[in-house]
């Protein structure tokens, strides 16, 4: 039979006799459904159990949700933490009755359904505000569950608990009496340090319950937190008059799903201590167009709060945000020199508020940039390069965004050659021209549209020189038995950097050679294969960008008598697996048709690389390397003779494992990331590690 019970306002039972005092919600019973301010409609008190640990990295999304839903009322709910890993009872609950396999989970309803894992407050949020509308709709057993609760002081309550059974047969169930801190004041803080709220303590009552058809069950315990703990050694005799509750749900004996809770919150509410700590600070001047508001503001009983906030240029400010829980809002970009005025409204979740002062604070005016200085090349510096950029020193004394107008060119009032450009330096197009006296000059603008006119700058490039005689010729002038296939080159270059140099290449056997090669950008030539034991002469000239030259000598050199050929492929001897930080040794060797000494070129894989000195060839040698990370590396090897041909590669392939160490790190590390590995969790937890 569906039960048909009304939400109902928070009461507030005084008794003046002791001075003691309880609070209950959603425990007066009608015959009228309980519909929440959205028009949905509810058949009993949900109760969600939430599985929890204080390293749980994912649980902190959890608690945020489970918090944000309770303290805005959207539905007759409560909810338990249980903070398995500081508590026993906890632990109990959660892992060896609810089945839990990983953090976090949170049970509705006794498991009828469950939500696991969390990856953010609004993904969160929304699943578990989807739990709780379906467990709303549940067919539950028409029975009534109510609590009184009297605070007699030191940490001692006397709580009374009833269960009512509406239907017209005996009713079975299991109670749960939980008593809570509402916010945690033993240190069982989520993993980004907030006290998690309503940990569960110890049970007041854990027992199987019958009730006649239309009867009523009912029992009472004095309740001293000094007599109870947590399983590791700390009681509860520290607990503090307006910071417990008591929740009692009842469950059926045939499903475990629970059919009613309530809940009482000992103590009597007060209204959230006035918001304070305005930043920024009240009658504040210069204030940041960008920045953000926020203040401070906490509860006498620790609810759990949600603000108003109100915010604009009238004195009387407008609501711009409403039930938040956040204690910093984003106005956007402010205005310059104006005077905002804002409020904030502190909601605790019973529905006390309390409005703080209307503050006010005016933002900055604005600066024009810093006039643009420190001009390189130096105003007026004469023998400049002609490749080279200038650059400026600019910026803005109120931090603003700049960007830049560019003027340059030989007129004594430059022409704009680049505008909005947030570097401060600009690069001219091609090079300069020689002996020039060349004008530039700089706007500098903020994202105001104030703006900061440089003075305009000069300077002179350098005198021209002719390039350099071209040198060090290779093949060496009067070289023998140069290989048929090199390719001949020597150093060129000009004194004046950046200045564009080409050459004319002569080659032949004659003396002098003919031209092969005309304005090539570079002073080397490919002739091809060449004649064995044939002498070539050949000559380089060069010729900058203003028509100078430089000369070069002839130089010659004669060919080997025989073509050379490269080594074979080499062979590579040694480990094919290792760990990190070893060091391990391999052998090579490789022969070389032509009886040349060779040596070997190796790429270790790892970015190192490596030449050994000469061996004969069919020779051995024996180098070692040390890698230093874990994974897999490929070594490839090449023979090169003394004529500088390089034969094929050869490769191997080499694992470096990591090492099977379990050190402190690795706890650290499984610690943030236990979620993942939910049984592993379990286990671990039922080690105690």
């Amino acid at each position: 039979m569906k039960k048909l019970l009304s939400t109902l306002v928070v009461g507030i039972l005084i008794i003046s006799g002791l001075g003691a005092v309880a609070i209950n919600n959603y425990n007066e019973k009608s015959e009228l459904k309980r519909t929440d301010n959205r028009g949905n409609v509810y058949t009993h008190t949900i109760i969600g159990e939430f599985g929890t640990a204080t390293w749980c990295y994912y649980c902190q999304f959890a608690h945020g949700a489970l918090t944000n839903i309770y303290g805005n009322s959207w539905h007759p709910f409560y909810y338990v933490t249980l903070v398995c890993d500081v508590n026993v009872h906890a632990e109990q609950r959660a892992i060896s009755e609810m089945g839990l396999t990983g953090y976090p989970t949170v049970y509705f309803d006794g498991g009828f359904l469950s939500d696991v894992g969390a990856g953010s407050i609004p993904g969160a949020q929304a699943a578990y505000n989807t739990s709780i509308l379906s467990c709303g709709e549940r067919d539950v057993s028409d029975v009534d569950i109510n609590l009184e609760v009297t605070w007699n002081g030191d940490a001692e309550m006397y709580i009374e608990v009833s269960v009512d059974n509406n239907e017209a047969s005996a009713y079975s169930g299991h109670l749960h009496v939980y008593v809570c801190e509402i916010v945690s004041s033993m240190g069982w803080d989520d993993y980004v340090d907030i006290p998690y709220t309503f940990p569960f303590l110890d049970y007041a009552f854990n027992q199987g319950i019958s009730v006649s058809a239309g009867g009523t069950w009912s029992d009472s315990i004095t309740w001293d937190g000094h007599d109870y703990n947590n399983g590791y050694g700390d009681d509860f005799g520290s607990i503090s008059y307006g910071n417990i509750i008591v929740i009692g749900t009842v469950f059926d004996s045939s499903t475990n799903h629970a059919d009613d809770t309530t809940g009482f919150r000992v103590g009597n509410n007060d209204a959230p201590n006035a918001p304070s700590n305005p930043d920024p600070e009240d009658g504040g001047t210069n204030i940041d167009t960008e920045a953000n508001i926020s203040w401070v503001c906490s509860d006498p009983n620790n609810d759990i709060l949600s603000y108003d906030i109100y915010f604009g240029e009238s004195s009387d400010p407008p609501l711009v945000e409403s039930d938040t829980v956040s204690t910093t809002y984003n106005p956007g970009s402010l205005d310059l020199e104006t005077k905002y005025y804002w409020k904030i409204v502190a909601t605790d979740s019973q529905g006390a508020l309390t409005s703080g002062p209307i503050w006010s604070f005016t933002t900055r005016g604005n600066d024009a940039p810093n006039t643009p200085s420190n001009p390189d090349p130096n105003d007026e510096e004469t023998g400049v390069y002609i490749n080279t950029d200038v650059s400026w020193t600019g910026g803005d004394p109120d931090g603003d965004d700049v960007t830049y107008d560019v003027y340059f060119g030989t007129s004594p009032s430059p022409p704009l050659v680049s505008e909005n450009q947030s570097s401060t330096s600009y690069d001219p197009s091609g090079i300069l021209d020689f002996e020039t006296t060349y004008y530039w000059k700089i706007v500098a603008w903020d994202e105001f549209d104030e703006s900061s006119t440089g003075p305009t700058w000069s300077f002179t490039t350098e005198e021209n020189l002719p390039p350099n005689t071209p040198s060090s010729p290779d093949p060496e002038d009067g070289a023998t038995d140069v290989a048929i296939d090199d390719i001949i080159k020597c150093t060129g270059g000009d004194p004046n950097p950046g200045d564009i140099i080409k050459y004319d290449i002569y080659f032949g056997t004659s003396n002098p050679p003919p031209l092969v090669k005309e304005d090539s950008s570079q002073a080397a030539y490919d002739p091809g294969t060449m004649n064995v034991n044939t002498t070539y002469y050949w000559q380089v000239n060069s010729e900058d960008s203003e028509g100078l030259t430089a000369t070069g000598p002839i130089w010659h050199f004669t060919t080997e008598l025989e073509p050379n050929d490269p080594p074979g492929e080499p062979t590579i001897d040694g480990p094919i697996s290792g760990n990190p930080g070893k060091t391990y040794s391999y052998t090579l060797t490789a022969f070389d048709t032509d009886g040349d000494d060779i040596r070997f070129i190796i790429d270790w894989g790892d970015t190192d690389t490596e030449t050994t000195a000469y061996i004969s060839s069919g020779g051995y040698t024996t180098v070692s390397h040390t890698w230093t990370s874990a994974g897999s590396y490929v070594i490839t090897v090449n023979a090169q003779d003394i004529k500088g041909a390089i034969g094929p590669e050869e490769t191997l392939s080499i694992t470096i494992k990591k090492s099977k160490t379990i050190n402190t790190q690795f706890f650290r590390f499984l610690q943030k990331y236990l979620e993942l590995f939910p049984f592993l969790q379990i286990f671990l937890q039922k080690l105690r590690i």
